[in-house]
């Protein structure tokens, strides 16, 4: 790669505003380059470490990416920002419990942001600790009452705790126009063994997102329930045919089959 150059080396703004340039001509070497040696002059600005660490991530760097914002973190403790792409980060490589407790630094920095609050509920559900994300949610919640995030966030870490009943009532207070809540209800309805609310829930999905292949699974998995096995069938087929790389559509699919 031939390095990029800017008229004053020894000016870091020249630095980042050459970068800016190479971001917008798709060139994310070439301006993480140029932030680097803008990071030389002055390394105390910290949303050019901030773009680093994501450009690092456009590139499919990641452990690049953590370290910039690992580094960051400790070089601007009162920044958010670091800790909580660094925990976004983790959870996607599967690593939960480290992603709850780097997130946890986030709230600690921003403890009024129903978004880091979320997060950190969501992570601790796929970290296998209800009871931890069910406090995240509440949190909050109590920030922010409409945030429908926590409210799905809310209701599956009761339902893992076994109080479904208490997981449906809980949406009850959520957006029912958001497609997110609507999945969960028909999930919870069915866990509950409610096919007819599943069903009617899962009839709403299906038209709000006729795209989504797991609207048209809940869809063929309530009917089933019911013994619309004709009705499930075709469901389970528009779901396979939206999603072929699913097994389990063309598994309830013979399933039903063998029903009739």
């Amino acid at each position: 790669m031939r390095k990029p150059k800017v008229t004053n080396p020894s000016d870091p703004v020249l630095w980042c505003k050459e970068a800016a340039v190479r971001m917008e001509a798709g060139d994310n070497k070439g301006a993480i380059y140029c932030y680097q040696e803008s990071l030389k002059l002055r390394p105390e600005v910290s949303d050019v470490w901030f773009n680093v660490g994501c450009l690092y991530e456009k590139g499919g760097d990641k452990n690049a990416a953590l370290g910039c914002f690992l580094t960051a973190s400790k070089m601007f403790p009162a920044d958010f920002r670091f800790p909580a792409e660094r925990a976004r980060m983790l959870a996607e490589m599967k690593h939960y419990s480290e992603a709850a407790e780097v997130i946890s630094d986030a709230v600690s920095i921003n403890p009024h942001s129903p978004l880091l609050l979320s997060n950190k509920a969501a992570y601790l559900i796929f970290a296998q600790n209800p009871a931890a994300a069910l406090t995240a949610a509440e949190e909050a919640l109590s920030i922010d009452p409409a945030y429908t995030a926590a409210y799905l966030h809310k209701a599956h870490a009761l339902l893992l705790l076994g109080k479904g009943e208490e997981a449906r009532s809980v949406l009850s207070g959520a957006d029912a126009d958001d497609p997110r809540v609507v999945k969960m209800q028909a999930n919870i309805s069915l866990r509950l063994q409610d096919a007819a609310a599943g069903l009617s829930a899962a009839q709403k999905l299906v038209e709000m997102t006729p795209e989504d292949d797991e609207a048209w699974s809940l869809f063929g998995s309530a009917s089933a329930y019911l013994g619309d096995t004709e009705g499930a069938a075709k469901a389970f087929m528009q779901a396979m045919k939206l999603n072929p790389k699913e097994k389990s559509y063309k598994a309830n699919l013979l399933a039903v089959k063998k029903m009739t």
